[in-house]
């Protein structure tokens, strides 16, 4: 039954191909299911018209469907955004929907595959993107009548846990750090700069005699070895350097200043988050007598360490490359020095110590129309 379900195919590589005599024509497709389909309309339509083309119609399948997908969309986006696409697809999608076709694919079909996946929602959640893109183009192009992945919420996702070091904990890492990456290592706690961001910034992005002080020019990041656009577009910025970032980019110069990136490794070749977290963060927190935590929290150590200093919230947004400061609140508001928060603290410090001790405000009676009285003497407060 399988050589009667292959005939006139054959395979080359990871693609089948149809081969009738002297006729032989690449099906584009890796899976079998597919090509046995493809080859029957050939032939179906050979009988009517005399000749192998593949006749068109709506029982596409959702693998054939991805492959159109994903010549248009893998330009569009950034390598590693394409990467995590790509990998989500191989592993997970394609096996479960790849032979099914895109018209059968329901909402409960869905769900059930979500079921499968046994990821946490965060990682759920971005499989589905780029099922989620496949069914956006199907349904534009009228392969479909609706579109499923609009029925379907994304799981909800929790913050991840902000645990940030002390400035003394900071002193000991770098201590207990390999002194070849102490200075990336600096740069990263007293700049809350990303890792694709500090893997990719070069001496050229560096400027030391800037009015204002010297700063970083964040315009790029490297992710998987390539160069690309920055996280968000607040994210292109240009950063203060405060006095140990200044220190440690000209401790730096002695090492790397002959290079295009500022941070490489010991071996010379870009550094990447997986070799700082594996070959020099673990062992730094080891020899430091610290409780592993992500290198994440370099980052969250230099939002909490300034806006627990008093630092303006607006300074420590820009710094972070944060699109509103609203992403502040949400994730730092509990370093935020109860003097600097709304409690009314500020204002009965300040305008209503310069009205006097003894001022009694008249309280307001049903119908008496003094909250209109109240409201005339705080305007002529703050005059």
């Amino acid at each position: 039954m399988a050589n009667k379900n292959k005939h006139h195919l054959k395979k080359r590589g990871p693609f089948w191909y149809f081969r009738k005599g002297d006729h032989l024509q690449s099906l584009e497709t890796t899976l079998l299911t597919e090509a046995i389909r493809i080859r029957d309309t050939l032939l179906e339509n050979y009988r009517i018209t005399g000749r192998y083309n593949i006749i068109k119609d709506e029982t596409l399948t959702f693998g054939s469907i991805v492959k159109r997908w994903a010549k248009i969309h893998s330009t569009k986006i950034k390598y590693s955004t394409w990467k995590d696409y790509r990998s989500a697809m191989n592993a997970h999608i394609l096996p479960y929907f790849g032979d099914m076709l895109i018209e059968d694919i329901t909402y409960m079909k869905v769900e059930n595959f979500i079921l499968t996946l046994g990821c946490s929602p965060k990682r759920v959640n971005n499989i589905l993107i780029p099922m989620r893109s496949v069914f956006k183009m199907v349904f534009k192009e009228g392969l479909v009548k609706e579109n499923v992945m609009m029925k379907i919420d994304n799981l909800p996702v929790e913050h991840s846990e902000i645990i940030p070091f002390s400035h003394d904990e900071v002193i000991k890492i770098l201590d207990a750090i390999d002194p070849f990456y102490r200075n990336y290592t600096a740069v990263r706690f007293y700049s809350g700069a990303r890792s694709g961001e500090l893997d990719g910034i070069k001496w050229s992005d560096y400027f030391e005699t800037m009015p204002s002080g010297p700063k970083l020019h964040i315009n790029k990041t490297l992710v998987c070895g390539k160069e690309g656009k920055t996280k968000t577009k607040k994210s292109k910025r240009y950063i203060d350097c405060l006095s140990p970032v200044v220190d440690a980019l000209l401790a730096q110069k002695l090492l790397t200043g002959n290079n295009d990136h500022i941070f490489c490794t010991k071996n010379g070749e870009l550094m990447s988050p997986d070799h700082f977290r594996e070959v020099i963060w673990k062992k730094a927190l080891k020899k430091a007598g610290l409780h592993y935590r992500p290198p994440i929290q370099t980052r969250h150590t230099f939002a909490t360490m300034m806006i627990t200093a008093g630092e303006d919230i607006g300074w420590v947004q820009k710094m972070l490359g944060h699109s509103t400061l609203q992403m502040i609140f949400n994730h730092y508001y509990a370093w935020i020095s109860q003097k600097t928060r709304t409690d009314g603290s500020a204002f009965m410090n300040t305008v209503m110590k310069n009205v006097g001790n003894n001022m009694e405000l008249p309280l307001p009676s049903e119908g008496s129309g003094e909250s209109g009285k109240i409201i005339q003497l705080f305007e002529n407060v703050v005059q």
